[in-house]
């Protein structure tokens, strides 16, 4: 492999762990989230959202899935 083989691996391995790493913090807060604080989709659809649908499902759940912040 040359150099320029080896930096795209590195780079494709790099953006796959922060996706990885991103979705499992959002699945962690999925988690401890009442179920009556959930909006939209029930619990098992907004996993499949954010596991799935990288970068729309993770958006979509931080923006709707516990509706109005107040802010």
């Amino acid at each position: 492999m040359d150099a320029m083989a080896v930096g795209a691996v590195v780079a494709i391995v790099v953006v796959a762990a922060l996706v990885i790493r991103f979705d499992a913090l959002l699945l962690k807060d999925l988690a401890q989230t009442p179920d009556d604080e959930l909006q939209f989709l029930t619990r098992k659809g907004w996993a499949a959202a954010i596991v799935t649908t990288f970068p729309l499902g993770p958006i979509c759940y931080l923006r709707y899935a516990k509706g109005p912040r107040g802010y």
